[in-house]
């Protein structure tokens, strides 16, 4: 676990639309839609804690850093502890998409469907758009909100309210990843931040996280500093 700090500065909205794309390098995302629309909030009362709680257990993400549980993360993270949590965070920021493209069985047909004429025309194609209900095709239809879409990245801080603030618990789901969303949620948090006058800014993050952070702007801290965790045992 290490510490990095960034510094930047803007304001922004609590909520807006954005597109999220795909590395036209990524070359295993190659049947998987380039580019989908995402909601980003930063009001805690679009966060649903029981999605929320997926989403850890869908990046295999603890908020208890102990080996012993491994990657069981419905013992970890309890759903009281996690509301309390999130209601002393300082900063939220969530993501949000249509449920099909969260899905990959369900983003790899889009893509064939959009993306390959010959395929919407076959046999298989017409079958799949006669079977296609009703309600699929108004949700559809329907502007992208939290209320109707699934959430895909969260990321969080706790601050001091004038010195110092750190990130924690940066997730997006795995079939999402490498479309800059994760960058996207951490530049809110950041902006968000220096909008406050709050300049010295760590992240938490595994030793195989520090690219990512650093593609952000973070790195090591002047003060030579290193993350030291004391956490109790659970069955202590």
């Amino acid at each position: 676990m290490v510490l990095a700090v960034c510094v930047g500065n803007s304001s922004l909205v609590s909520m807006e639309l954005r597109w999220a794309r795909r590395r036209k390098s990524d070359n295993a995302a190659s049947a998987l839609p380039w580019s989908i629309p995402i909601y980003i909030s930063t009001l805690k009362k679009d966060i649903n804690l029981e999605e929320l709680r997926n989403l850890y257990s869908l990046c295999n993400h603890s908020s208890n850093r102990l080996s012993e549980y491994g990657s069981n993360v419905e013992k970890i993270v309890d759903m009281k502890k996690l509301r309390v949590a999130i209601s002393r965070s300082d900063v939220v920021v969530s993501v949000f998409c249509k449920p099909r493209h969260a899905d990959v069985d369900d983003a790899v047909l889009y893509s064939e469907e959009n993306l390959s004429s010959s395929l919407y025309h076959s046999e298989f194609g017409r079958q799949n758009k006669d079977e296609s209900s009703l309600g699929d095709l108004f949700q559809n239809v329907l502007p992208l909100t939290p209320s109707n879409g699934q959430l895909v990245g969260f990321g969080r801080a706790y601050s001091d309210y004038g010195l110092t603030a750190s990130i924690h618990d940066l997730m997006v789901l795995p079939s999402l990843q490498r479309m800059g969303i994760g960058k996207l949620i951490v530049n809110r948090i950041v902006r968000l931040l220096t909008s406050r006058d709050i300049y010295d800014i760590a992240a938490l993050c595994f030793e195989d996280e520090r690219p990512f952070f650093k593609a952000c702007g973070f790195g090591d801290d002047r003060m030579g500093s290193t993350t030291m965790m004391f956490t109790k045992s659970l069955e202590a």
